[in-house]
């Protein structure tokens, strides 16, 4: 069985939504990047990422978050991604992760 740990992104932070209310959201990282980093050292080897602003808005706004930092920064390859939220490719999703 192969386990997806979710990274759920709203104005480029990981949270959780209650009830799937934007309004009412935990934030649980500032970095998408150490989130991710911190699922692969807890043994996940695949990450899901969703662009919540980008499920609202019918385009791509977390891939923004992306920084200096590039692809490398990101210990899980990119065929190992899933996504979802906005019409983005799965590269501008990971880049907003990978900042």
């Amino acid at each position: 069985m192969i386990l997806y740990p979710a990274i759920d992104l709203k104005d480029g932070a990981c949270v959780r939504l209650l009830h799937g209310d934007m309004d009412k959201a935990t934030v649980f990282s500032n970095s998408p990047a150490d989130q991710a980093k911190a699922f692969v050292e807890a043994g996940f080897g695949w990450l899901h990422v969703v662009d919540l602003n980008g499920a609202i808005e019918g385009k791509a706004v977390n891939a923004a978050a992306a920084g200096p930092s590039g692809a490398n920064a990101c210990p899980v390859p990119a065929q190992r991604w899933s996504t979802s939220g906005s019409p983005a490719s799965a590269a501008a999703r990971r880049r907003a992760v990978v900042r």
